[in-house]
């Protein structure tokens, strides 16, 4: 029997295996035949058979495209790769329609194998099919907690709002593993009925509970959570506090700023990272001067996600300590900050720090740079872009005679004429198009 080992890259899983999201890209195949109950049954015994992390792999990327689906990854399999392999777990990325298959699947649904329990609920919540949905409702009725969790599972996985019902009568399941799932299964519904339950779930002392809560909150998205959810930024777990400032990212209500601002100095780095990326998902400008502290934070990846929070914001109020961090010893902190005074709304001065970022050791940052400097159109950088267009990556080339062509200074004429003669092409087209409007 053939082991069914996919690759992992590019998933990201919701807690406990929750749920899924791949980045990758699949054609429709949506008229293409599901498996049967045969195929169901090999590869339930083959992931029973398999080590428990390549069976959570395969879970993790059912119903998500695979890793194997597009073209050009067909082109690029190595030669013993059977193309009745790729046929098969084709056939896995389809609705199940057939009744046997579906009979099998509800069986699962009590496996003592949580892996198994978990695939055949994302099976049958992702077949678009009538009997699975009755499958996974008549699971829910079940006196055995760990089949109930399964079908809730599958059936926020469906979106099945015919559920919505049942899933806010399971918020006080006795079992509160099935109580936490139905908190995340309303989340992936996303109905605005279900804000009032989901607020009255956090009241619970069971911590599961109230994060699959929270992350529900954040997932409908509705304004009126935000005043149920600011006081567990105030939690003693910093689970908590995380999750509810990513919630109210999510949200962007500006509400929340004063709440978030207030626990930018939080103990817990990813607290920290959570509450700054919810303020940039915000963009009120109040939160610009609380934030600038954190460009000097400890942590790099903490300056990171402060600088791209001041880009998304846009407050040239932020434009002088944006420029201090160009001087980080850490080159994602330099580039994001390159990147957000090139954001910043009516910023004329440019950062003295910006044009000598024109020389930095990092191509990237010296092509972001050029392309801020663009951006902002101060004459002052009109030097420092003339001396790049001699820079050794041609990507740099390019973003400054880009940057000089939308510079109104009469400097830039003379390095335009010398950018005419640059090795590439595109670099020649793009400064003699420059010319041409600056002699216009």
């Amino acid at each position: 029997m053939k082991l069914f080992l996919l690759a992992a890259t590019g998933v990201v899983t919701l807690g406990a295996g929750v749920g899924a999201v791949s980045s990758g890209h699949s054609p429709d195949h949506s008229n293409r035949p599901g498996p049967d109950s045969a195929a169901v049954v090999r590869m339930f015994g083959a992931l029973g058979s398999a080590d428990p992390v390549v069976c959570e792999f395969t879970a993790d990327q059912l119903r998500n495209g695979w890793s194997w689906s597009s073209d050009a990854s067909q082109i690029a399999a190595l030669r013993d790769h059977a193309a009745d392999d790729r046929a098969v777990k084709d056939m896995f990325n389809q609705d199940v329609k057939d009744p046997k298959a579906i009979r099998v699947l509800g069986s699962h649904l009590s496996d003592a194998n949580p892996c198994l329990r978990r695939t055949a609920a994302q099976l049958l919540g992702g077949s678009n099919n009538n009997e699975a949905l009755r499958t996974l409702r008549e699971g829910m009725k079940s006196s055995d907690g760990k089949l109930r969790e399964a079908a809730v599972l599958g059936l926020g996985h469906a979106e099945d709002m015919g559920s919505f019902d049942a899933l806010v009568k399971s918020l006080r399941d006795p079992d509160t593993d099935v109580a936490r799932m139905s908190a995340w299964a309303l989340g992936e519904i996303e109905d605005p009925k279900a804000i009032s339950p989901l607020v009255d779930a956090l009241k619970t002392q069971n911590a599961g509970l109230r994060h699959a809560a929270i992350w529900s909150l954040g997932q409908i998205e509705d304004p009126k959570a935000v005043d149920p959810l600011l006081p567990m930024l105030k939690s003693q777990d910093a689970d908590t506090r995380r999750l509810a400032a990513e919630a109210l990212g999510d949200i962007e209500d500006t509400r929340a700023t004063s709440g978030l601002t207030a626990i930018l100095g939080d103990p817990d780095v990813e607290v920290r990272l959570a509450v700054v990326r919810a303020l940039g998902d915000i963009e009120d400008k109040k939160a610009t001067r609380p934030l600038l502290k954190l460009l000097n934070d400890s942590d790099s990846e903490v300056r990171q996600a402060t600088a791209e929070a001041l880009g998304n914001i846009e407050d040239p109020a932020a434009a002088d300590a944006l420029g201090g961090a160009l001087n980080d010893s850490d080159k994602e902190v330099r580039r994001a900050a390159v990147e957000a005074l090139g954001n910043l709304d009516d910023l004329n001065r440019a950062p003295p720090a910006l044009i000598a970022a024109l020389k930095d050791s990092d191509w990237e940052i010296r092509e972001k740079a050029a392309e801020s400097l663009g951006n902002i159109g101060d004459a002052a950088a009109v030097p420092g872009l003339g001396a790049a267009i001699h820079d050794e990556r041609v990507e740099v080339r390019r973003k400054v005679i880009e940057a000089l062509g939308q510079m109104e200074d009469s400097r830039v004429t003379t390095y335009l004429v010398t950018a005419i003669k640059d090795d590439d092409a595109e670099v020649r087209k793009a400064a003699a198009e420059a010319l041409g409007e600056h002699k216009e």
